[in-house]
């Protein structure tokens, strides 16, 4: 039944009556599932905000998106939140990544993303001409090559994500 509530909660209304469901069926308004932090998680948020703006985009529903419970555990280190049910795009779609870039009105070469999977956060920002430091959770980069060829650097968790990047703003971001 969870399955169908999903997938019938993202049709419109015509093709619900097509499915036989009743309108009054679907959910409308939806909590989202409670957002829990990783140990560290505040720590590392508080050493990256004292050297650069921190913002989020992330690959969520809009049922999934709850920016104001985010901005309650997240303030003040966190400035915004890109999901994508707001901004219209995914990453590794680039225009994602744009989203924040154009929102903030700065370079894509004076932005780090900060993400723990490949595809969608590393190539990504890497296509969008943005830094990018992976966090590994002790698994092996999946392309050397890209890694090398763009600076990815690897960090295990998101507290030697923060070194890395009190690092790179130390040097302007150079």
């Amino acid at each position: 039944m969870v399955d169908t509530l999903v997938v019938a909660f993202a049709l419109r209304e015509d093709h619900i009556e097509a499915l036989e469901v009743p309108a009054d069926a679907i959910p409308r308004d939806l909590s989202p599932a409670p957002f829990r932090l990783f140990p560290g998680t505040v720590e590392a948020l508080r050493r990256i905000s004292a050297v650069a703006t921190v913002v989020t985009p992330s690959n969520v529903t809009c049922v999934d998106a709850d920016t104001e419970g985010l901005r309650g555990l997240l303030s003040p280190w966190v400035s915004d939140f890109f999901p994508s049910c707001r901004i219209g795009h995914t990453k590794p779609d680039t225009r994602a990544f744009q989203a924040a870039v154009d929102h903030f009105g700065v370079r894509p070469d004076r932005v780090i993303h900060v993400g723990d999977d490949w595809a969608c956060d590393i190539v990504g920002a890497v296509e969008s001409g943005i830094r990018a430091v992976w966090i590994s959770r002790g698994r092996q980069v999946p392309d050397d090559s890209l890694a090398v060829d763009h600076g990815v650097l690897v960090a295990t968790d998101l507290a030697a994500a923060a070194t890395h990047i009190t690092h790179l703003a130390a040097g302007n971001l150079e």
